[in-house]
């Protein structure tokens, strides 16, 4: 009589080790504790971490090896998920608040490292390289859907509607003050033109086509001209100008007249912002060369370019021309500087200053001159500055300038015009 042989035991089924779970619920405790200072943001992420811990371990202990699996998968893609966020938001040129953010929390990529990678190595043992490659997988799917929102953040950023930029505009506008200015001076029986085609190619043939059609650059232009004076000539004009079709809620307005200023503003729903000075006009540079001017004794005075030996100053022409190191002198009293051809002069008691356009009406309009004057005491009494849009040089004759145009405060002779929407204000 034969004895049966005993029947082969059966491994019991592999599966994740029980201390895999535990880290995820000391994180629990951490992320609860952050959350009651914080938002329920973080007490959300706090129960997605403790529920699969949870499960886990009363999956293991009843052998449920494979629902056990699925749950560590889950704990472990949530070790993995701060590391790949980290280095994520690290990695992105367009942020650099997550930079300072990374380094901030780069203390704690070690340790957290340690525990993901002791945990996959694990798991990788007990259940298979599948599973374990699953968890990591599970952990980098948000890191890729985060860097596409960010990416589509990024392209909406610079795709959204904006407003159309007024200084498109800058030489067009420039170009009709000059041809206007230009024709009135041919025909001083006529004034201005009385429409843009009387400066276009059927008229004086001074503006192009496109310039007189009324539509520029996605703007609207309308020109109006003033009043005829007693003798029929057309003494002042305006030009205002409108986004024809504005693509934003903001969109911007445009005014100038006679006077060659250009205003624009930015129209929002909740109502306009304040007009600013189309950057044309010599603005800083003119109230620099008007301080380097009116110094009268500055022979005592050294002055440093860079890490070279001082310039001992001698005479005032000496001072001026180190001064505005900037500038590019043609003569002793003359130069130019950003568009503008300068002239000075001075005397014991006053100093002038005039500034033109290098080219006139191109990339520059008005002409600029500055009267000064000391006291007895030897400090500036007065100071007026004059301004004309006309292709000659400014004279005592001519409208005071905006303080705007040449960076000066309204307590020196200069104008406080400012622009109301479709009019100077008064």
């Amino acid at each position: 009589m034969s004895v049966p042989e005993p029947a082969p035991r059966t491994s019991a089924p592999s599966g994740p080790a029980y201390w895999i779970f535990v880290p995820a619920l000391l994180l629990f405790g951490f992320v609860l504790l952050a959350s009651v200072h914080r938002d329920l943001f973080f007490g959300l992420l706090a129960v997605s971490a403790l529920l699969p811990a949870l499960c886990g371990i009363v999956l293991r202990a009843m052998r449920q090896m494979k629902g056990a699996s699925i749950c560590a998968v889950i704990v472990l893609a949530w070790y993995w998920l701060p590391l790949m966020l980290l280095f994520f938001v690290a990695s992105n040129r367009a942020s650099a608040g997550g930079r300072l953010l990374a380094i901030y929390f780069s203390e704690l990529v070690i340790p957290v490292g340690i525990v993901a990678l002791a945990a996959t190595v694990s798991f990788a043992r007990g259940v298979g390289v599948g599973w374990a490659a699953s968890a990591v997988i599970a952990a980098f799917i948000p890191c890729i859907l985060l860097a596409g929102a960010a990416e589509r953040a990024q392209r909406l950023k610079y795709s959204a509607p904006r407003p159309a930029d007024p200084m498109s505009l800058t030489s067009d506008l420039l170009a009709i003050h000059r041809c206007n200015q230009e024709f009135s001076g041919a025909h001083p029986d006529k004034g201005y033109a009385e429409s843009l085609e009387q400066l276009g190619p059927q008229g004086a043939q001074c503006l192009s086509a496109n310039l007189t059609s009324g539509a520029i650059n996605q703007f609207t232009v309308r020109y109006e001209p003033g009043a005829r004076s007693p003798t029929g000539a057309i003494g002042a004009y305006s030009v205002r100008v409108w986004e024809t079709a504005p693509k934003a809620s903001d969109w911007t307005t445009i005014y100038t007249d006679q006077s060659g200023l250009i205003w624009y503003r930015l129209e929002t729903p909740a109502g306009p912002m304040k007009a600013q000075l189309e950057q044309v006009y010599p603005g800083y540079d003119f109230a620099t060369v008007l301080r380097c001017v009116e110094e009268r004794d500055p022979t005592h005075v050294r002055i440093y370019h860079g890490g070279n030996d001082p310039v001992k100053i001698t005479t005032r022409d000496e001072y001026i021309r180190n001064c505005i190191n900037s500038a590019v002198f043609t003569s002793a009293d003359t130069f130019s500087l950003n568009g503008y051809e300068y002239r000075y002069r001075f005397s014991d008691y006053e100093f002038e200053v005039s500034a033109r356009p290098a080219t006139y009406g191109e990339t520059r309009l008005r002409s600029f001159l500055a009267i000064g004057q000391f006291g007895e005491d030897g400090k500036l009494a007065t100071l007026n500055v004059y301004a004309t849009p006309q292709n000659r040089d400014a004279t005592t004759d001519d409208p005071l300038a905006l303080a705007q145009e040449v960076d000066l405060p309204l307590s020196t002779g200069v104008a406080k015009e400012e622009f109301c929407g479709d009019h100077l204000c008064p």
